[in-house]
């Protein structure tokens, strides 16, 4: 038996696309439905079947309902359907509708955001969507997590991108948010996905085209507030009946600015700082891949990409130092003027797949990533008096230079029996590397103490099965992915390359899941979940090296950094458009990097395992129609929080409540133009450590409309229209009280003009086709 993913295109008699089509498919010999939904705002509903003959209804308000047979297999892999007007006229009265557009759904345990069909496909980049999506938090330092404790692993595709701190980020900057169909969340993913992500994983699913012919899709934007940015993408499919290739290019041109700075009281003296920081930085992104299936049982994948981001950067600090806490003493006025700054990403990776039989599938996936990092910095520092006497300066140049190897495969198996049972394995190894290179002047001479080569390897060897049952009433899945990990840290001087400390660690670990699920009706489910996660440390955070910040600022890194393990258990419910999510979460080990004290009148930033963390959640999300023109979604989290410190000599308990709330309004206004209206607000919450983050929200709004047969669209929002975006917080220990805040220029006026052509060169044959009588 074989199968076959076949697309039907539902058109009007003008070929105009039918948004929210009514589609079901039943066997023509037991009358048993196999697949229904809507199609979508082009116009399509794609679904894979196996070898049968198969009856189609198609239905939409204004139109005929059409019937039409077909068999599997065929040639065809795409139906054209067209619908023709109902001749049954309503006194003048012109019957529309149209789809119901949730920015937010629960499916199976997992939310989806449907970002190609909302105002996040007009932000920028994937980095910018990501800040602005319900459900996913992105903090001031880059870290992306989800309501459960931990970091989140990201994968595009279904694919990991193994890349940490600003090498990730900066990959994320160079997807264009216009090629982004969906963005998928899950705090509980099954054994197939590695370890890592303790919080969970977000999966950003691109835009495909399977259609044969050539199609081409570009879009234009421009934003501004401090700073004018353009933002350009373009890219190109050819398919034909057994290959396919596509190519694409974006980039982003322009500044952005930031604004943050500390209050700080440490033993009893005040140190009072503001920073200007202004990214200069461009992305620059092309990439090339190639499909060819000769047949149902082969496919052979590969693909090629390039992604840069360079340019400049300035930061220019005031620092205010005080005896006691009124009485100033000294102005510290420090800059870091990143004169080169480029960090280029090379990606090349090839995939196969054979589909052994109907029910049995081995895919095997090999990639590799290079990436080369290059920063030259002056920091010249200088201290004034109260009333402006110059009393002496200095300057400190640093170069670094890193270069990231990254080299996995993998080999995956399905197989699907005939009593509605999964099974999936597989094994994974991987291969990194990460070398370091930092040189620190002080006075134009090299200074060795503070100057190091750092290298970083990593070797992993994964391995998993899961397995998922269903029965009448019960779906039940369980799994169990084995880690095994060797890494090997190597400090050795700058001049020589002489060893200096080496640090060594492996492990094997298990990460169980389990999942059961009950259809309490037709139309609501009750599910329990486990799952054990991880997160690791970045490999800059394991460089046992001390550089300088400022001269009242020191960071230092930590070789000896656990990885944080998450334990999770939940139990959800879901009804229609109701979702309703109880969870309990456990961080053991957990480490974050927090400010300490360190010589006097100075911090240093370290990253440190420092105890253990706890949190009962209430996650709800709910969608509704509430008229004909008007869709609401919202999502909404209450949080009580422990923060159990538990290093060195310090021990604390931190306890607070907090919660979350998101609100999406999706209007249609008059001349189709469409209006959408989207919040977010997160109440006081307790921070990594012993911090507190102050409230903090964000209001979007914006104007769209299709033209020209929906080929052009056009698009003008705000960002942030109230500059209430903040990171604000808060911090007592011991001596040391800290107060910092910081924005960033996140409400931005952004046009875009998004266009997509192209010609089909496959046509329906009417042997396979013929019409039937209704349903």
């Amino acid at each position: 038996m074989a199968q076959q993913n076949i697309i039907f295109n539902i058109q009007q008699q003008t070929k105009h696309p039918i948004d929210a089509a009514t589609i079901i498919i039943s066997d023509q010999k037991t009358g048993k439905v196999i697949a229904n939904g809507l199609t979508e705002t082009d116009g399509k509903f794609n679904y894979t079947l196996i070898d049968g003959s198969y009856q189609l209804y198609c239905g939409a308000i204004g139109c005929r309902d059409t019937t039409i047979l077909f068999s599997i297999p065929n040639n065809h892999s795409i139906y054209n359907i067209y619908l023709y007007p109902d001749g049954t006229e309503l006194k003048d009265v012109i019957v529309t509708a149209r789809k119901q557009r949730s920015l937010i759904k629960m499916e199976s345990g997992k939310i989806r955001i449907s970002v190609a069909e909302s105002y996040l496909a007009n932000l920028g980049n994937s980095l910018d969507v990501l800040r602005h999506t319900p459900s996913v938090r992105l903090d001031n330092k880059g870290n992306l997590s989800l309501s459960a404790l931990g970091n989140a692993a990201v994968y595009v595709n279904g694919k990991r991108i193994r890349l940490q701190g600003e090498t990730l980020t900066a990959y994320l900057r160079t997807i264009p948010s216009s090629n982004i169909a969906s963005i998928t969340t899950s705090t509980n993913p099954d054994a197939s996905y590695d370890s890592e992500g303790a919080s969970g994983i977000i999966d950003i699913k691109l835009k495909d085209n399977n259609e044969r012919g050539l199609y081409i899709s570009t879009s234009h934007g421009t934003s501004f507030w401090n700073h004018i940015r353009q933002s350009s993408d373009f890219s190109m499919t050819y398919n034909k009946q057994t290959w396919q290739l596509g190519i694409n290019y974006s980039h982003n041109i322009g500044h952005y600015d930031m604004e943050y700075g500390t209050d700080r009281m440490q033993e009893g003296d005040r140190n009072f700082s503001e920073t200007d920081d202004t990214d200069k930085r461009n992305t620059y992104a092309g990439g090339l891949a190639f499909v060819f299936q000769p047949n149902k049982k082969h496919k052979l994948m590969l693909n090629t990409s390039v992604d840069a981001l360079t340019g400049p950067g300035v930061t220019a600090t005031t620092t205010w130092i005080y005896k006691g806490r009124d009485t100033l003493h000294e102005i510290l006025k420090a800059r870091n003027d990143y004169t080169k700054q480029e960090n280029t990403k090379y990606t090349t990776g090839i995939g196969y797949q054979f589909n052994i039989t109907e029910q049995q599938t081995i895919t095997a996936n090999a990639d590799w990533i290079h990436v080369d990092v290059v920063s030259n910095n002056n920091q010249p520092n200088a201290f004034y008096s109260p009333n402006g006497t110059l009393l002496r300066e200095d300057d400190y140049p640093a170069k670094s230079k890193k270069k990231i190897n990254i080299i996995s495969s993998a080999i995956d198996y399905n197989l699907k029996n005939s009593h509605d049972g999964e099974l999936l394995t597989g094994i994974k190894a991987a291969k990194v590397e990460s070398k370091n290179r930092f040189g620190f002047y002080a006075k134009g001479v090299l200074d060795n103490t503070r100057s190091n080569r750092f290298t970083y390897q990593e070797s992993n060897l994964e391995g998993y099965i899961q397995y998922a049952q269903k029965w009448k009433h019960v779906q039940a899945t369980a799994g169990m992915r084995i880690e095994y990990m060797q890494t090997i840290g190597t400090l050795e001087s700058y001049l020589d390359g002489k060893l200096m400390e080496e640090n060594k660690n492996n492990h094997t670990r298990l990460f169980p899941n389990l999942s059961i699920s009950y259809n309490l009706n037709n139309k609501a489910k009750l599910t329990l979940a486990y799952s054990k996660r991880q997160d690791k440390a970045r490999y800059e955070d394991l460089n046992p090296i001390e550089y300088l910040l400022d001269e009242l600022t020191y960071w230092k890194g930590n070789p000896f950094i656990q990885p944080q393990i998450n334990h999770r258990i939940s139990l959800d419910y879901t009804k229609n458009n109701l979702s309703v999510t109880l969870s309990y979460n456990q961080l053991n080990n957990y480490f974050t990097q927090l400010p300490d004290t360190y010589k006097k009148d100075c911090i240093v930033m370290t990253t440190k395992n420092i105890g253990k963390q706890k949190q009962l959640a209430l996650d709800l999300i709910y969608n509704k129609r509430l008229t004909s023109w008007w869709d609401v979604s919202a999502n909404i989290g209450a949080y009580y929080f422990i923060n159990h410190l538990d290093y060195e000599s310090y021990r604390e308990d931190y306890r607070r409540p907090s919660c979350n709330l998101s609100l999406s309004n999706d209007i249609q206004l008059p001349a189709k133009v469409r209006m959408e209206l989207s919040a977010r607000y997160a109440s006081k919450r307790q921070g990594r450590s012993y911090e507190v983050l102050k409230p903090s929200g964000g209001i979007d709004i914006g104007l769209s409309k299709r033209l020209l047969r929906d080929r052009l669209s056009l698009s003008l929002m705000i960002t942030d229209l109230l500059h209430t975006e903040r990171w604000d917080s808060y911090g007592r220990k011991g001596a040391l009280d800290l107060d910092i805040w910081g924005h960033s220029e996140s409400r931005q006026v952004i046009f875009r003009v998004h266009y997509n052509f192209g010609s089909s060169k496959f046509e329906t044959g009417k042997n396979k086709v013929k019409e039937a009588e209704r349903l």
